[in-house]
């Protein structure tokens, strides 16, 4: 919601002060959107393959669509599963991996359950973790090369419609008036590509970085509280360590509900 809400606040607010100074049609212009918008595209196409581009789009609807949630539902999970691991055993960890959305959450319970030692459980969720991370930089990387190409064309653009403009330098009184609007169409390319830069472009990446910040932090969070079920650690001090990954304001005491969760569950299955 605080996306669409940029982009249509910052949208309004730019078409706004153009109509005030002046009215919107001067700043509509096809050439100049087409040399901005073309040349953003073409050079991403040099730059990076056509199927790497399409995915980055996808990933651009996610924005909109998926919100983030509250990391301190994966410690919840942790400790929910450290309840079940010491009431039963770690093999009884099998039964929640249909219920556990997160796919690195559920490769270390599979590890575990399968009876890895730690090094290789870490090893494998954090090779898994550095490759995602790695795509996600991809994505990353495509909208800060286009805030990067965007005003660069924007420059082009203005540098044409000035050769264009400066043929008229010299001519009769008529020419001073076209001069004036050479000037300022020649101004609206540079205008569209810092625009396109700093309204879309940029804040994108931005949003993606952060995104996978917040899914790198629920990774960490997920491997330390899978490796310390493994080792028997109790689900106090687990909780207690997991929410120190978190600040304050963002952590959550699960330890006393989950505890009597499990002594309800243990009286209705005799465990």
């Amino acid at each position: 919601m605080t996306t669409f809400l940029g982009f249509v606040s910052g949208v309004a607010l730019l078409f706004y002060a153009i109509v005030n100074r002046g009215g919107a049609e001067i700043f509509l212009n096809s050439s100049a959107l087409m040399i901005v918008a073309g040349g953003t595209m073409a050079a991403l196409l040099i730059s990076f393959p056509l199927p790497r581009i399409m995915k980055v789009m996808g990933v651009l609807l996610q924005i909109f669509k998926k919100e983030i949630q509250n990391p301190s539902w994966v410690i919840k999970l942790v400790v929910e599963l450290s309840f079940k691991a010491r009431r039963q055993s770690l093999l009884a960890l099998e039964e929640d991996l249909k219920r556990i959305d997160n796919r690195l959450l559920k490769m270390g319970v599979e590890l575990v359950t399968d009876g890895q030692p730690a090094m290789i459980v870490r090893e494998v969720l954090e090779t898994e973790v550095d490759f995602v991370q790695a795509r996600h930089r991809g994505g990353e990387q495509i909208f800060r090369s286009a805030a990067r190409y965007a005003p660069s064309f924007g420059m082009i653009g203005t540098l044409i419609g000035l050769v264009s403009m400066l043929r008229h330098v010299g001519g009769d009184a008529d020419s001073a008036g076209a001069i004036g609007q050479g000037m300022a169409v020649a101004l609206i390319t540079t205008f569209y590509g810092t625009m396109m830069a700093n309204l879309f472009f940029t804040p994108v990446a931005e949003k993606l970085r952060n995104r996978s910040d917040d899914e790198l932090l629920v990774s960490r969070i997920a491997i330390e509280g899978l490796l310390m079920i493994q080792s028997g650690v109790n689900p106090r001090i687990i909780e207690q360590k997991l929410n120190s990954f978190l600040p304050p304001d963002m952590r959550a005491a699960h330890y006393d509900s989950v505890l009597q969760e499990s002594k309800k569950r243990a009286d209705e299955t005799g465990w």
